[in-house]
Parts: C-alpha cells; structure tokens; sequence
C-alpha cells in the first residue's frame, strides 16, 4: 500500500501560429489563444480543453477539477489500496479484459472507439469519474448519437457495449444509468432495411465460390460446413458453434436455443447429417479453447469479411441471413410458420413477427399455381 501523489491542475496555454505573444510561452495570460487544463495522475499526464479563451475563466474550471480530483485521490488519514479509477482507467481495463477473451482487433477497435467518444463527452462535463455519471449525462450524450453513428444497428450495439462498461464500473448509480439507456425504437426506414433477405440460389453458389479464396486452406472445410449447416438448419450463430456431437442422433438435430431456450428439433439431411459426424471433439464448430463470445465473434467477422468479398455483404445483416435463407426455403416447401417456429426454437408469435411478409410472398407464389375456374367461351359453352 502507498499513498498516491496528489494530482494538481494547471492552465495552460496553445498560441495559434500568427499569435504575437507565442514567444511568451504557455503560461501566458494575455492573449486570447485556447486555453486547456493539465494534470498528472498514476503516472500519466491528461490534458483538456477548458474551452476559453479567457484565462480567468479556465483558472475557474482548473479549481472544479481541482476538486474532483481531490475528492477522487486524496489520500485519507488511513492507508489506502490507489485512487479512484477514472473512467479513461475504467476503459483500459474493460477494453484489456476484452482482449482477454480473445475478441477480435476489428471488435477491440470498434469498443475502443465508442468508448473513447463517451469517455470525450463526459470529460468535456468534467466528469472524470464513474461515480459523477448522471442519468442526464447518459441521455444527452444518446441524443448525439445520430450524427456520429446513423445506422441504427450501430447504435443498438454501441448501447449495449455502454452498457456492459458501465456494469463493470459502476455500482450506487448503475441502476439510474441502465433506466436512462431504454430501448433505441426503429424506425420505419429501420424496419424495411431490416425485413428478411434471404440468399438466392445464385447467390449461395457464389459464396461457397469465395469460401477458398477467402478462408485459408486448414480453415475452408470448417467454413464451409458451418455454412452449409446454417443455411439448411437456419440456427443462430451461437447455437451452432457451440453446436455438440451428442446433439445430433438417428440423423435428427436436437439442441435447445440459447437466446430462448426453447427446443430446436429438425430432421436432417443424411449427407449433411454424416458430415456433421465426422471429426472428433465435444462440438463440430468449436475447439473450446476460448470464451464462446469469442468464438462467435471470430466467425461472424470471417462471415462477413466472405460476404463482403462475394458481393452480397447488407449492412446489419449477416449470419441472420443464413436463417431467413432456410426460413425462405421452407415457406417455398410449403411448411406453416408453426412447423418453422418449432425447427427454428422460437414462438409462433415471434416467427410470424418476423416472417410474416415473407410468407405472403410464398403464399401468393403457390396461390398463382392453384387450378382456377374459367368463364371464358369454352367454359360457358360447357
């Protein structure tokens, strides 16, 4: 244990570069170039802008931060463990357990990212710490979200990440925190881009085309298989990668889903099913050696990246594609959505939800096959 340095704000001033005083250093008072606050803390130097020109007015904001601060790291009369994590701390340790888990560096990237922004925002407030973060705060810094993050799938899972960063950091006022985060509703742009596209025929064959110049070679069979399997089988990305062997017997697949826990029943196809088989190992799509997070994560960006490369990549749409796919073939087969709620473990109410336009598509498909009445001469005649 040790008691930490305390940490002292300072003004500081930035000349632009036709300011006639820049010759006076940063501690001059009297010109009106930017003025920003610094301070060290654990080592390491923060600095932001006071957002002033006037170095009185930034001397202010240096004594609220001053305060902060000294709220958050002065030492007590008793020995204490460190200071207050910030929230800029909070984020190097969510981001590094993350890494942990062996997410991939485009998703580290992506939390980093949006993470850093909210981290900005409240710094901007002076809110420096976790515990300092108000409802309000949360709501204001949402309402920006259109401009920097359009698509609302973005936003949906920027939302969750704060989420999960603020469950790790937060504790008195977590409760008000995740109230204020409600449900990001979508729009009726929203939710045409998010109806089901399924894959055509010819679209299924050019990706298996790209499965070899994508994936590298000790990778392409898995790839493929994985595939294959969620396009016959249309289950969601996390039930098949930790899809288990003992889960498939007499040529059935028998899993209950992870997202309802509802039972998934459906009766293979006998080359699919012998290929599912093969191998050794507890699952067909996971070595288990890392978080399954992680795991799906690794294949949903692999998934993507393929789709990409083939040409029929949607924004906020990938695997889930593979599941419209099988739900599409099906309604062509002429299957009801209460056959396809029980072979894709969901409730009749959520598959019509879902797929009710596509089954109208279908139903109007095999309406225009149905024997029809003729009025014309030679029936009249009749």
């Amino acid at each position: 244990m040790n008691i930490q340095p305390k940490s002292v704000v300072t003004v500081f001033v930035r000349h632009r570069e036709t300011c006639s005083y820049r010759s006076r250093g940063e501690f001059y008072r009297g010109c009106q170039c930017s003025k920003f606050l610094r301070y060290s803390r654990n080592g390491k130097q923060h600095r932001q802008a006071a957002k002033t020109r006037t170095w009185a007015v930034a001397e202010d904001k240096a004594v609220e931060l001053q305060e902060q601060l000294d709220r958050g790291d002065t030492p007590k009369p008793i020995m204490v463990k460190g200071p207050q994590p910030t929230i800029a701390d909070c984020i190097d340790t969510f981001i590094s357990s993350k890494e942990s888990e062996n997410i991939s560096a485009r998703r580290v990237k992506k939390l980093r990212h949006q993470l850093d922004q909210f981290e900005a925002f409240m710094s901007a407030r002076s809110k420096l710490f976790p515990s300092l973060i108000t409802a309000a705060d949360l709501i204001e810094f949402r309402a920006g979200w259109g401009k920097i993050w359009p698509a609302v799938t973005t936003r949906k899972n920027a939302q969750q990440n704060i989420r999960s960063f603020l469950r790790t950091c937060c504790r008195e006022n977590l409760n008000d925190l995740l109230t204020a985060l409600k449900t990001i509703r979508l729009s009726k742009d929203d939710k045409e881009r998010l109806e089901p596209k399924p894959f055509t025929e010819t679209e299924i064959k050019t990706l298996f085309a790209q499965i070899p110049k994508t994936f590298p070679a000790e990778k392409v069979a898995v790839a493929t298989l994985l595939i294959k399997f969620m396009i016959a089988a249309g289950v969601a990305i996390r039930d098949t990668v930790q899809l288990e062997r003992k889960s498939l017997r007499d040529g059935w697949l028998r899993i209950n889903r992870q997202k309802t826990g509802r039972p998934v029943r459906q009766h293979l196809d006998p080359v699919l099913y012998r290929e599912l088989l093969e191998g050794e190992g507890e699952y067909v799509f996971w070595d288990g050696k890392y978080e399954v997070t992680s795991a799906v994560t690794t294949w949903q960006d692999d998934i993507r990246l393929l789709m990409q490369n083939a040409g029929v990549w949607i924004e906020g749409n990938t695997t889930h594609r593979f599941r419209d796919t099988a739900v599409d073939y099906w309604l062509g087969q002429g299957c009801s959505l209460t056959e396809i709620a029980a072979m894709l473990g969901n409730t009749l109410a959520i598959t019509e939800h879902h797929y009710a336009n596509l089954a109208s598509i279908r139903m109007e498909e095999r309406l225009a096959k149905t024997p029809r009445r003729s009025w014309g001469e030679q029936g009249a005649q009749a």
